[in-house]
């Protein structure tokens, strides 16, 4: 048992320690090209609204976590 909370603990370590150092994913909507096409006009674009141009999304244990932050995406 005891060495079920070891590992338990070892991996909940090594998540927040990735969510620090990797706190950034590709955005899901635009896959990380920030600028979208239009539907009827492809040559108009645009920035992406979930990711407001950067092609980069907080992840979700970051969002849950309140760690502190490294560097916000450029």
């Amino acid at each position: 048992m005891l060495g079920v909370v070891a590992v338990v603990l070892i991996l909940i370590g090594g998540y927040v320690l990735s969510l620090y150092l990797n706190p950034y994913v590709t955005c899901t909507k635009c896959r990380g090209k920030s600028r979208l096409g239009g539907w009827i006009f492809s040559s108009s674009r645009h920035y992406c609204p979930k990711c407001r141009g950067t092609g980069l999304q907080v992840r979700l244990g970051r969002r849950l976590l309140p760690l502190k932050s490294r560097m916000p995406p450029s």
